[in-house]
């Protein structure tokens, strides 16, 4: 059985409450300016007084850190490849898919669903299969985060002891435990009950507009197939797992870098925690990659461990010029490689077919 077709499920829904275009257009915009204005703008107004430690900023240090944050997106497009397997495009072409749909989610508010679309349109025309880039997306998204869940909990773990008492970090250390558990039991319920699985999808995809029960099931048994896929080949599991990890912790590392080129190194327990923390607000679809709310958190959260607030505003300035601006521009060289290469194959497809 199929739900309603989508002009038969509007016909159902005109009776419900709609919300204008404009204004989901410009609630998201009124937010971000709200957030840079009275978060971002505060932020490096603050930083430019202390303008004078950067007199004394490690130059090697700091191009380390900007080496160590190229690395992560390199290894991220590395993951990418390993999860699409034998249909994977070429590894560059897979590298600008990535830093375009990247840029993409640090411009646009909420933009994780139009980066999601850039990426799987762009790998569609890269001769990936529809089913095996939604599949991969997933697994890659799901798994990335949990690695990151996991990457948080080691923060807390390792600084535990200094805020023992905090119940803020009791309630977090206990948040992130609850949710690995539940992926694990996800997990498990995938492979070992596919069926079930099954069935819970199409009840929910029964109440669901546009998507069909039978799309829902393909998906679920095609996500089940490839991570049995993944649990029974060790070797690339293990690929997968510790590339995963490497994109997280380069990433961090960069931030630790920063922190050291100005003087004060963050322990690896408060440096985790505050880049788990920072890394789970850009995940929010509130700001454009957490723009204000990253910024807002994590240099009072280092401030917190001991760090000077002169030197936690410019490291952490600093470590988001690298990690959110730094891919915008190289977003669109990327897009724009990607076009021409495009154009490229379409002129030699059109030169090499025989006259009419």
């Amino acid at each position: 059985m199929r739900i309603p077709s989508v002009r038969l499920a509007a016909r159902q829904g005109q009776g419900r409450l709609r919300i204008p275009i404009w204004l989901r257009i410009g609630a998201p915009t009124v937010l971000l300016v709200i957030v840079v204005w009275f978060i971002v703008v505060p932020q490096f107004i603050a930083a430019e007084g202390a303008l004078d430690s950067l007199a004394h900023v490690s130059l090697p240090l700091s191009a380390t850190a900007v080496t160590l944050e190229l690395a992560s997106l390199l290894v991220y497009s590395a993951l990418t490849s390993s999860l699409l397997g034998a249909e994977s495009p070429r590894y560059f072409t897979l590298l600008r898919i990535d830093v375009t749909a990247l840029g993409v989610n640090h411009v646009l508010p909420g933009g994780s669903a139009t980066s999601a679309a850039t990426r799987f349109r762009l790998l569609g025309k890269a001769g990936v299969r529809p089913a095996d880039a939604l599949t991969a997306a997933t697994i890659e998204t799901t798994g990335s985060n949990i690695v990151l869940g996991v990457v948080f909990a080691t923060g807390i773990a390792l600084s535990l002891r200094e805020f023992a008492e905090n119940d803020y970090y009791v309630a977090a250390a206990s948040t992130v435990l609850a949710l690995l558990v539940a992926a694990a039991i996800a997990v498990w319920a995938l492979t070992r009950h596919t069926d079930r699985s099954v069935l819970a999808a199409r009840w929910v995809a029964r109440r669901m507009p546009i998507v069909t029960e039978d799309a829902a099931e393909r998906f679920v048994r095609t996500m089940a197939r490839r991570v049995r896929e993944l649990l029974t080949d060790p070797r690339r599991m293990a690929v997968v797992l510790s590339l995963a990890v490497a994109n997280w912790l380069l990433d961090a590392a960069a931030l630790g870098v920063l922190f050291v080129a100005f003087g004060h190194p963050l322990g690896l327990g408060p440096l985790l925690t505050v880049y788990g923390v920072g890394s789970i607000l850009a995940l929010l679809p509130i700001t454009p990659g957490g723009l204000g709310i990253v910024e807002g958190v994590l240099v009072p959260a280092t401030v917190a461990f001991g760090a000077p607030r002169s030197t936690a505003l410019l490291a952490v300035i600093g470590w988001r010029l690298l990690q959110y601006w730094l891919p915008i521009p190289l977003s669109f060289l990327a897009y724009l490689s990607l076009t021409l290469d495009g154009a490229g194959r379409r002129r030699r497809s059109r030169s090499s077919s025989p006259p009419q």
